[in-house]
């Protein structure tokens, strides 16, 4: 069975652009518009990867970890941050905080699958 990756960002072309990428590359994916919608999707499908937008409504990014980090059974999900916020952004920062890595946005095909695939492995 493929890997499940679990996408959660609030801009909609965004969202579609990035699962196409990662659907193309033979993995399993899920879409999520805000942050509440990560972690209850996460709960439900237990993905084996989220990349999770950090400024989206109803519960950002940051909220959307730290609810999973606190629940046994989603804690150990790898995160990585997906944001357009690179100035105001540190990776160590980040990883501090509990996520397991960064991408910045716009974030070109390869670099998303070097990424997925450094966290992951292969779709199989």
């Amino acid at each position: 069975m493929p890997r499940t990756i679990l996408l959660a960002d609030d801009h909609e072309d965004n969202r579609l652009a990035l699962l196409t990428v990662l659907e193309r590359e033979g993995y399993r994916t899920l879409g999520a518009a805000n942050g509440q919608q990560a972690v209850d999707a996460a709960r439900e499908h237990m993905p084996d990867l989220i990349l999770m937008d950090l400024a989206m409504p109803v519960m950002d990014g940051r909220q959307a970890m730290q609810q999973l980090r606190a629940d046994k059974r989603t804690a150990g999900i790898p995160i990585i941050v997906l944001t357009a916020m690179a100035l105001t952004v540190d990776r160590d920062r980040m990883v501090a905080e509990g996520f397991d890595g960064l991408l910045i946005k716009p974030c070109m095909p390869p670099h998303l699958v070097s990424e997925v695939r450094r966290v992951v492995g292969p779709p199989e």
